[in-house]
């Protein structure tokens, strides 16, 4: 099971977070990390999932 701590303003320009339970070894790059985020952000503005 992972679990998900994060830190910082929703809207600010950084957010840290916390992967726990996050297989040892795995290798992520910020490129695939930034392509996840920008696949999840669905478009500027405010979304149905800030309503």
């Amino acid at each position: 099971m992972l679990r998900f701590l994060d830190a910082g303003e929703s809207h600010g320009p950084a957010l840290t977070a916390i992967v726990d339970g996050f297989p040892a070894g795995v290798r992520l790059s910020q490129e695939r990390m930034n392509r996840w985020l920008a696949i999840r952000q669905q478009g500027y503005g405010r979304g149905n999932r800030q309503k």
